[in-house]
């Protein structure tokens, strides 16, 4: 049996999903993209440090962020390959809060527990195992959770799945319900062909997305998209704040309306790690403390975020839900946090709710908030009443 047979057998028993391979060559293509997204403005380019003059590759070192995410042998010098893996993360829902009457986020379905890391930990296991078989002879790195690659280019090339219109990977079984990781190794192991696949005509998902972020086919302008946007202390635009519903954490919208994600079928087993659930109670999370709020996500993504992004989610969420029960700990939320991003958009949450009680604070606030910008939002805010 040869060792790539191996390897992925040892995947399938120690639970991975998929498990294909492909060669480590870099991906221009992927590059070419990614540097395209920037120069119009659907990256940041603060997520790539690349200066304002972005065609002058020669002298812009800062170029060279987009360049190592696509050349795995800027992680391995010596790559030959790369395992690629996937893992469905689609589980059965179930309601595991004991008081419903209380105002609720909704966190998007791959982040209810850490799948990531549920997949590092056996692309460990993967490691481990080349290192017997070959006598620690060849490097192999695990480079799982999308920090130092771009993931979807190999999954893709690997025949792990293909691209949707929404710039998410499809799996013939799994849909997009699926978090990858990969192994860069020295190894030379047997290849697999990509799936010869796309989404032909459909565009439900262009059509669907609630800020209209997939602005074309495989183009995803992340500056309005409501998962992008959840991630990062940043201020949400006026238009997408209705938009953003009852949210905490994420957006899936583009996968719930795919035609490939319906017949997948949940697993049972809730994730080892991370687990929090479908919905969070929204409250307590407004007066948290970075100390609580670590151990209250503990090995959950959300811990790797700003609190400060998920205390501005919250008061959206709050704001859409308008239960006016919120009002008196959103007063006390723009009365005394520090950040001028989540006073700001607790202004528009209480003007969203309103009520003689809202308005009253709003107009205290107004009179002592020193921040410009809070001071426009605490005045929309108040046309809203």
């Amino acid at each position: 049996m040869s060792l790539t047979t191996k390897i992925k057998e040892l995947g399938e028993e120690i639970g991975l999903d998929i498990v294909r391979i492909t060669h480590a060559e870099s991906f221009p293509e992927a590059e070419k993209h990614i540097i395209e997204s920037v120069e119009k403005g659907y990256i940041p380019e603060n997520d790539y440090y690349i200066s304002k003059n972005i065609s002058e590759r020669p002298n812009n070192p800062n170029l060279n962020k987009i360049c190592k995410r696509c050349n795995p042998k800027s992680i391995l010098k010596n790559a030959k390959s790369i395992i690629s893996a996937a893992q469905c993360y689609l589980i059965e829902e179930t309601e595991d809060i004991q008081d419903k009457n209380q105002p609720l986020g909704k966190i998007a379905k791959y982040d209810i527990g850490n799948f990531y890391y549920d997949v590092k930990l056996k692309l460990k296991k993967i490691v481990d195992f080349i290192n017997q078989e070959t006598d620690f002879k060849y490097k192999s790195k695990n480079k799982s959770c999308y920090v130092s690659l771009a993931e979807k280019p190999i999954a893709q090339r690997a025949g792990v799945g293909w691209y949707g219109k929404n710039g998410i990977i499809i799996t013939e079984r799994f849909g997009s319900w699926v978090v990858l990781g990969e192994i860069i190794t020295e190894l030379e192991l047997d290849t697999d062909e990509s799936l010869q696949r796309d989404c032909g005509d459909c565009t439900i998902c262009i059509d669907s997305c609630p800020t209209k972020a997939i602005v074309s086919p495989y183009a995803i302008d992340r500056t309005k998209c409501l998962q992008f946007i959840s991630e990062r202390s940043m201020k949400v635009p006026l238009v997408f704040r209705e938009k953003w519903g009852d949210r905490l954490y994420g957006c899936t919208t583009c996968q719930e309306v795919c035609p490939q994600n319906r017949e997948v079928i949940p697993k049972k087993d809730k994730p080892e790690y991370g687990y929090i659930g479908l919905k969070i109670p929204l409250i307590p999370l407004l007066q948290m403390t970075e100390e609580e709020f670590q151990n209250y996500f503990a090995y959950n993504q959300i811990a790797m975020r700003p609190k400060e992004a998920i205390k501005r989610n919250t008061v959206l969420a709050l704001g859409n839900i308008g239960d006016p029960r919120t009002v008196v700990p959103l007063i006390k939320v723009l009365q005394e946090d520090d950040n001028s991003i989540v006073r700001g958009h607790t202004a528009w949450a209480l003007g969203k709710i309103g009520g003689e009680k809202a308005k009253f604070a709003l107009e205290k606030a107004l009179k002592i908030e020193k921040d410009k910008e809070v001071s426009e939002e605490i005045t929309n805010a108040l046309r809203m009443i």
